[in-house]
């Protein structure tokens, strides 16, 4: 279940930001309502520069909502931290999708920053979200009636998503609803918490030099689930790679898929024993997700048709390292020569302040996503960059349309409806 947490804050936004990206530890950053703004189709370029600080305060002020109200201190803006269930596995970019609804929910009209970190023992990924304190529609301050509505609608959110949830329903304290409670079968675990799960068998084939035909299946599943967009399209491609994916037995305790190569359909490995990564639940969820990591149209082509030519002449040292380098890619949500780069500097700057396990950590991940772009530059499977245009460039046809006077607008639908020398003459006349 994802744990919320609030706090009230009284001060300008420049220490908060200071806090969040000191040491450049954030792993990612989302915003709404600022210079940057996600529902623009913007990637991580340019986030790191943005003061949203400045441009929260500059709001209040502007508004006035930074004075004292009643006697009291304003309220500045809200400081909510969602931490995930360490038991849901959840990665970067589902953390993020989670988060973004989240706050879209709640403060669409309001100045929104989100800065993620997993400075936690566990290293597992959490979100800070800053909302300053004014309506953008009214101009007016926050207020809730009820702020345990907030966790009430992160849980069912969670639950939506098929993570980890509490349930908002009265928990039975007394009597007979008590002990029908008590008789209910709690959710069982997975079989491991680890991402992606060797067994001893599996690493001592590796180790010897030898073939791993479970290694051979969470590659091929691993190149499948990133290409595919929805559940159809995660089978095809299987398919397309020589793998059956099949439900497991019904007096299974944990709902799961079962994958084997067509060639040797007797040799069967469950997701989860692949990791909980390659889980049923985990796949599934990132499919039904907008904002999961997908390369571009031009590189899955490229991306399927490689996969493939290594199944095919058996080449599985080569599939073995575009499994890897799509997983980093995924991880760290980089669909660009260019955004492998500039994450790759990131965490540079980052393990200057860090130390033992956590800088080990670290530069493991730098050494995964360079290999990655080494990879992935080299055969021309990721684009140099990808183009994203600014919010407030946009401008649709109806905009253009409304800005125009409604007497040229139907001289124009008139023209469009006559043949071709007409329209050429109409054309001449109002030329002249």
């Amino acid at each position: 279940m994802p744990y919320l947490k609030q706090i009230a804050a009284h001060t300008n936004c420049q220490n908060i930001q200071r806090y969040l990206e000191k040491g450049d530890r954030a792993l990612a950053k989302d915003f709404f309502n600022l210079s940057i703004d996600e529902r623009d189709g913007y990637g991580d370029a340019g986030k790191e520069e943005l003061r949203w600080a400045d441009e929260m305060d500059e709001t209040r002020h502007r508004f006035r909502n930074d004075l004292p109200f009643g006697g009291l201190r304003a309220r500045t803006y809200k400081h909510f931290i969602i931490s995930p269930d360490p038991e849901d596995g959840i990665d970067l970019a589902s953390l993020r999708e989670l988060a973004c609804a989240w706050a879209l929910e709640h403060f669409s009209d309001y100045q929104v920053a989100i800065v993620y970190h997993d400075d936690n023992e566990s290293r597992i990924p959490h979100a800070h979200i800053v909302v300053n304190n004014t309506n953008l529609e009214t101009g007016r301050r926050m207020h809730h009636n009820d702020p345990k509505e907030f966790n009430r609608r992160l849980q069912e959110m969670a639950k939506e998503r098929e993570l980890l949830f509490l349930s908002n329903e009265r928990e039975p304290t007394e009597g007979l609803d008590r002990l029908a409670n008590m008789g209910r079968t709690a959710r069982a675990r997975p079989k491991t918490m680890q991402q992606i799960h060797l067994g001893r068998v599996e690493r001592e084939l590796i180790e010897a030099g030898g073939y791993s035909w479970v290694a051979d299946i969470r590659n091929r599943v691993s190149v499948a689930k990133a290409l595919a967009r929805n559940e159809a399209e995660f089978h095809q491609v299987l398919g397309l790679l020589d793998v059956t994916a099949s439900g497991n037995s019904r007096s299974a305790k944990r709902d799961d898929w079962v994958f084997s190569l067509a060639s040797s359909p007797s040799r069967k490995v469950s997701g989860e024993r692949l990791g909980l990564l390659f889980a049923k639940e985990t796949i599934k969820r990132e499919l039904a997700r907008s904002k999961s990591y997908r390369p571009d149209a031009k590189s899955s082509k490229e991306l399927l048709r490689n996969a493939r030519s290594a199944v095919l002449v058996n080449d599985l040292a080569d599939l073995n390292e575009l499994a890897a380098a799509l997983r980093a890619c995924a991880y760290h949500n980089t669909s660009s020569i260019e955004e492998c780069d500039r994450r790759i500097a990131s965490m540079r700057k980052r393990i200057e302040s860090c130390e033992g396990r956590n800088a080990a950590k670290l530069q493991r991940s730098i050494e995964e996503l360079a290999t990655a772009r080494e990879y992935m530059s080299g055969r021309g499977l990721l684009p140099l960059h990808i183009e994203r245009i600014p919010r407030r460039a946009k401008k649709s046809a109806s905009d253009a349309d409304r800005s125009r006077h409604p007497s040229e607008m139907r001289e124009e639908s008139a023209q469009r409806k006559q043949p071709p020398s007409q329209q050429h003459d109409g054309k001449e006349r109002r030329n002249r």
